[in-house]
């Protein structure tokens, strides 16, 4: 089966890059902050929740959006296999 990528999967695939980037980069500033403020919380920390959230987000619209057109074709494929039976 060949797996069907839409245009707006695709574009949901370049956000959730972007959005893996950014949270990257906050990870990153988290861990200097901590080596030099060590008692003190994470500024940004409600950034980095936010994106998670986000991410988080992306992944369950990028998934909804490929079994739609993924599974479903399998599915009517294998109807089709089994009316051909009848």
């Amino acid at each position: 089966m060949n797996e069907v990528i839409t245009e707006e999967m695709k574009q949901i695939k370049m956000l959730i890059a972007n959005t893996v980037a950014q949270r990257n980069a906050i990870k990153n500033e988290m861990q200097e902050w901590y080596e030099r403020f060590p008692t003190e919380r994470f500024i940004k920390l409600d950034n980095l929740i936010a994106i998670d959230g986000m991410l988080s987000e992306l992944d369950s619209n990028y998934k909804r959006l490929w079994d739609f057109h993924n599974n479903r074709n399998g599915q009517m494929r294998n109807m089709d296999v089994y009316e051909e039976k009848l």
